[in-house]
This record gives structure tokens, C-alpha cells and sequence, in this order.
């Protein structure tokens, strides 16, 4: 039954331009719903255009434990930072990444080219979900969405299912809430800012 599953949302906050440069940090938040009931919020930290991304994911999804479905904002995190959607497999039946605006992969590929020397690492990751996503009808409107593990038919279902009150799946909007509301607190980001950096290997 839909409303047993372990459903989590990944999302991050928000961060000033000037964090690119500084290499600074933003907050990561994981939300675990059952079903359509909030369960638990798990925070990590994330450098802004790091390559944590994939890591900071993973150490939430560990500390909510095993999910159903993860349901990402795309693959990009604070910045051009990115999670792979199938590693998080290791911790999740499936992953479905959300498009809310229609992606432009060659734009992408040009910023990524003149402003990082790992751009391919970043690309491939970006260009691997792209590719495998297409459009589904939902009770709200047609997504572009990507699947990773369970079939595409069982992500609409379940997309549907967790639309609340916007398009956005609830576990997903829920973060992206908590992660917009953390991270505009001056005092709170200049702590999570001040953090020592992790390592930038992916």
C-alpha cells in the first residue's frame, strides 16, 4: 500500500553568489515521510559547486535509513554540486528525479566547461539523468521526470500520490521548505558556512 512506503525528499537551500568563489557551505535536508505522514528531517552540510553532493546524500539517506523512493530536484545541488541517482540505489528501491523547468543541456554543458576542470564528472552525472527522463502525466500537470530502479509507470502513480498541495511531491517540497527557511537565517548559514570543508573527491 502506498501510504506504508518510506518516501524521502532531498533538497537544498539557499546560498549568496559569493559562496561560489568562497567554496562555502549550504544545508541539505532529507525528509522521511510514511506514506503522507512526516516521519523525520535529517540535515547534512554541502559546498556550494563542490562534489559532496552524492556523499551528503547518501550519510542522510543512512541516517533515515532504507527508503522506497528518493525524489530529487534534479541532480544539481547548491550550485552545480550533483547527486548521482544511482548510487542513492545502494540505499533506496528507487529514485525519481523531478525537472520543475525544462533543463538546457547545452547551456549547461558550456558553464560547466568554462568554469569547472572536472566539468565532465559533473556533466556525465547531469547528462545520464536527462537522458533517461521523459514526460508523465500527472493528477496535477505533465512532468518531465527521470527514473531510476522502478518503472516509470509506478513513479506517476506514486508522484500523484504524494502531489498534496502543489505538483511538487510532498516529501520533496517539505525540504526544500526547510532548506529555504534554514539557510536565509543569516546567523544559521554563517554557521553552517563556517564549517571546515570535506573533500572534494566525488
Amino acid at each position: 500500500m502506498l501510504s506504508r512506503l518510506r518516501l524521502v525528499g532531498i533538497d537544498d537551500g539557499f546560498f549568496p553568489p559569493e559562496y561560489k568563489e568562497l567554496k562555502l557551505k549550504t544545508v541539505l535536508v532529507g525528509t522521511l515521510y510514511r506514506g503522507r505522514r512526516p516521519v523525520d528531517v535529517k540535515l547534512r552540510t554541502v559546498t556550494v559547486d563542490g562534489t559532496d553532493g552524492t556523499k551528503k546524500a547518501i550519510e542522510i539517506l543512512e541516517s533515515l535509513g532504507e527508503s522506497d523512493a528518493v525524489f530529487l530536484d534534479g541532480v544539481t545541488v547548491a550550485g552545480f554540486n550533483v547527486v548521482d541517482p544511482e548510487v542513492l540505489l545502494s540505499l533506496s528501491k528507487s529514485v525519481v528525479v523531478i525537472y520543475k523547468f525544462e533543463p538546457n543541456i547545452e547551456r549547461i554543458e558550456r558553464a560547466l566547461k568554462l568554469h569547472f576542470s572536472d566539468w565532465r564528472f559533473r556533466y556525465d552525472i547531469i547528462l545520464k539523468a536527462y537522458s533517461r527522463s521523459s514526460f508523465v502525466r500527472t493528477k496535477w500537470k505533465t512532468m518531465r521526470i527521470a527514473v531510476f530502479g522502478d518503472s516509470s509507470v509506478e513513479a506517476e502513480r506514486l508522484i500523484s500520490y504524494t502531489q498534496l498541495v502543489s505538483s511538487i511531491p510532498e516529501p520533496l517540497r517539505a525540504s526544500d521548505i526547510i532548506a529555504s527557511a534554514i539557510s536565509r537565517n543569516p546567523a544559521l548559514l554563517s554557521k553552517i558556512s563556517s564549517e571546515q570543508p570535506t573533500s572534494s573527491q566525488p
